[in-house]
């Protein structure tokens, strides 16, 4: 990712020690290394992916001893669940932050929220395409535990739209018999499709183009005049 990205990336992990520094707890020397070290596992394994990236990677680029490794993780496998993890916090967080924008109506809050993914995907000028769906190709046959993480992490991000759909036809946006949870899923197969083919062209074309497509249908969908983007 660009320079917004790698940070954002790297602080991913610290959202609840941020929330503990506003309910007047501080984060503990140990927790902040541990937040280090996760921090720039995800860049590595975003960049260079889980198998290429080795735990003695990790500790230089961390600036930290193989024990305060070991203290933290037991295993590059124990690490890499908190890499998902983050990764998955970030990108939740920032959807989540989209939808708490105010001044937008239903339909600017969706249409926000996957331009954010959108421009998650563009800050690393869509050559490294979604860290989940990176992770998910390489790792989800041999690592069966991996594979349920990254399933659970997509679940929730399909959860979150599907949760604005449901608000969006409580509201009359959408037909009565709309079903929110299968076209959450539809948006977020769409997008990924779409982003790893803007990774292998390096061409941000298939993924816009599949984010419009998603909107578009769904205008379609719900009657409203809609225009392609």
């Amino acid at each position: 990712m660009g320079e917004r990205g790698k940070t954002t990336l790297m602080d991913g992990d610290r959202a609840s020690g941020r929330k503990a520094a506003k309910g007047g707890e501080r984060i503990s020397k140990g927790a902040r290394t541990r937040q280090r070290i996760v921090g720039h596992a995800t860049l590595l394994m975003y960049a260079n992916g889980y198998a290429r990236t080795s735990i003695d990677d990790v500790i230089r680029a961390a600036g930290i001893t193989k024990g305060s490794f070991y203290f933290h993780f037991r295993s590059k496998e124990d690490l890499g669940y908190a890499v998902i993890e983050n990764a998955s916090n970030y990108i939740l967080g920032r959807l989540r932050e989209v939808l708490e924008r105010p001044g937008l109506n239903s339909w600017e809050r969706l249409e926000a929220m996957l331009r954010e993914i959108q421009r998650i995907v563009e800050a690393a000028d869509c050559t490294r395409g979604c860290i989940l769906g990176n992770l998910a190709l390489e790792t989800s046959h041999d690592h069966p535990g991996f594979r349920e993480a990254i399933a659970a992490a997509f679940r929730e991000w399909w959860e979150l739209i599907t949760s604005h759909l449901e608000a969006m036809k409580e509201e009359g946006h959408l037909p009565p018999g709309f079903d929110c949870r299968a076209y959450a899923q539809f948006a977020v197969s769409a997008m990924e499709g779409g982003i790893m083919m803007s990774k292998v062209t390096r061409d941000p074309g298939p993924m816009r183009n599949s984010i419009a497509l998603v909107l578009e249908q769904l205008r379609l969908l719900s009657g409203k005049e809609h225009k392609r983007r």
